[in-house]
């Protein structure tokens, strides 16, 4: 029987230890704490904070492991060597495509779904939300929302007072605000 236990204690990783690279489609990042390097050939990068400040507080996480364990927490990944903001910029960027709600040109409801139709910063899109808004709506900052929809993809909102008022009639309305 196996009684391995594993800790849980928050590693901080100096950007002064670390580099990171892509090689093909992923991120591979090297380890050098005192007189030890060790390499990483797949890693992924999370943000502990990923609406509300994605700069700080980065987990790394070995890749190569059903349960990618955690191999430590950068502080602010913006303090690192530019290489290695470019690699993790990308990483992130793959994983953090969150289109930012621009307009909104209709929503149905229907079913006890939502489907919106909506303009974004990434061109036009069509989603579908459960209408439980309470459990598919993330209130981030005032009228700053995060809606996601049921394939678990997330769109922003980072001012309802900015949208025109056709768009901010259909939002208050389908999020019950």
């Amino acid at each position: 029987m196996d009684t391995q236990v594993k800790s849980y204690e928050v590693r901080t990783l100096k950007s002064t230890d670390v580099r990171f690279e892509r090689v093909g489609d992923t991120l591979a990042m090297t380890l050098s704490d005192g007189n030890i390097t060790v390499y990483y050939p797949w890693v992924v990068v999370r943000s502990c904070f990923p609406v509300s400040d994605e700069k700080v507080f980065l987990s790394v996480r070995d890749a190569t492991t059903e349960e990618q364990d955690e191999i430590g927490i950068i502080d602010d990944w913006t303090t690192l060597r530019e290489a290695d903001r470019e690699a993790i910029a990308a990483e992130l960027g793959l994983y953090y495509f969150v289109p930012q709600i621009t307009g909104v040109i209709s929503v149905k409801e229907e079913f006890g779904f939502l489907y919106w139709t909506v303009g974004t910063n990434k061109g036009p899109k069509e989603f579908v939300m459960r209408d439980s808004v309470v459990h598919y709506t993330r209130e981030i900052g005032p009228g700053h929302y995060l809606i996601i929809d049921v394939n678990q993809a997330r769109y922003e909102i980072p001012d309802i007072g900015a949208l025109d008022a056709h768009s901010q009639k259909l939002v208050r309305l389908s999020l019950r605000l």
